[in-house]
């Protein structure tokens, strides 16, 4: 099985060394590469999930190789140097006009200090800048009470004790995805490397909901979860989403919403 923590947990530094893949996925299929299957092109490895996507690259024009190696690189050093959005905006509401979004159209996406937002209009998103702090205060009030119940420890992220332990938990959001602390010591050091906790929050999760996962095919392959070497447990907003490869993820953060709830249909 595939476990790999969620670029939606936090976005740890990808260096490229002259012998590792530019690429994470295949250019052809968009599932997850096999490391032995590559090409080399100069000092840069490209690498395929299987012998004939390998044989499609080769017949590539020298400029389309170059032209995807540049943009896989690009990815990765934006991926390092910039605020990663760690997960997308799960509220179906404007942060403005409190409207619900419409499914007939999509909403507009702005990352604002580093974490998604969704609004209605363009004219929503320079209200929203102008009172950054109150706005970010509503809804983080209500991705709080959104994610609470399915946060699988009663435990300190951090430190490891009750999270009443010190009279009541700290609860936040970082990136759009609650954290809970015991003390706002524990917050501080958290915010300070959020990296350093994140996995064992990960592994709860899945340890937790895999149990009662009701599907067993993946909703956007609609494929055995199994069928491409998964499942791959990717987590959502404290809630895990079980996917047949790491290419499906892409659509399960257009429309993480639609995700759960096709998740919760397969509970009816």
């Amino acid at each position: 099985m595939l476990f790999s923590m969620f670029v939606t947990s936090i976005a740890l530094p990808a260096l490229v060394f002259a012998s590792e893949p530019v690429n994470e996925v295949c250019p052809f299929t968009g599932n997850p590469v096999n490391p032995e299957v590559t090409a080399q092109v100069g000092e840069d490895t490209v690498a395929f999930c299987c012998g004939g996507c390998l044989n499609g690259f080769i017949k590539w024009e020298d400029n389309k190789k170059a032209m995807y190696i540049a943009e896989q690189k690009a990815a990765r050093v934006k991926a390092e140097t910039a605020l990663i959005v760690t997960t997308p905006y799960l509220l179906d509401t404007c942060p403005i006009t409190g409207e619900t979004f419409d499914s007939m159209s999509e909403p507009l996406v702005e990352v604002i200090d580093g974490r998604e937002i969704r609004f209605c209009s363009a004219g929503c998103i320079p209200k929203f800048k102008a009172n950054k702090e109150a706005k970010f205060k509503e809804i983080d009030a209500k991705m709080i009470a959104q994610q609470l119940p399915y946060y699988p420890i009663d435990t300190c992220v951090v430190s490891g004790d009750k999270l009443d332990a010190k009279g009541a938990s700290v609860d936040f959001i970082y990136g759009n995805r609650l954290f809970r602390t015991c003390c706002n010591d524990c917050k501080d050091e958290f915010l300070a490397d959020p990296a350093k906790f994140v996995p064992e929050l990960d592994e709860a999760i899945i340890k937790a909901q895999k149990k009662t996962y009701p599907l067993t095919t993946c909703i956007i392959g609609k494929g055995t979860l199994d069928g491409m070497g998964g499942p791959d447990y990717m987590i959502v907003g404290n809630r895990l989403v079980q996917l047949c490869c790491a290419g499906c993820r892409p659509k399960v953060l257009a429309d993480p919403l639609g995700a759960f709830a096709l998740i919760e249909a397969g509970n009816k």
